[in-house]
């Protein structure tokens, strides 16, 4: 009878890991779905994510989930993307001043804000 063969070790001796799983593509998502409109005002308003980010009032991580559809923004949100674009079409001039300068958007810190005392 044969014993068992052993475990393959790496170079330190240590049991090597199983292989990991290998990531598949994200399919695109629909043509009504939310990413769609974000990146679709995205390009139309010449926003990068930093921007977008600040001109929504989110996190630029929340941004990229929107986009790429890994996640779906609450009611208000969505009710807040449909009266940007009405005062977009309505009052250009006002959503002119709604919209985040062009010099570098600062990211915002995740976390509590030290407050003076």
């Amino acid at each position: 009878m044969q014993a068992p063969s052993p475990a393959p070790q790496t170079a330190h001796n240590q049991p090597a890991s199983p292989p990991r799983p290998t990531r598949t593509a994200r399919p695109d998502p629909a043509p009504d779905s939310f990413a769609v409109r974000v990146r679709d005002t995205m390009a139309r308003l010449s926003l990068d994510e930093p921007r977008a980010a600040a001109y929504l009032g989110v996190p630029v991580f929340t941004v990229r989930k929107w986009i790429s559809g890994e996640r779906e923004p609450n009611a208000a949100v969505v009710r807040l993307f449909d009266v940007l674009g009405m005062v977009e079409a309505l009052a250009p001039a006002l959503h002119d001043s709604l919209m985040p300068s062009t010099q570098s958007v600062t990211p915002r810190k995740r976390g509590r804000v030290a407050r003076p005392i």
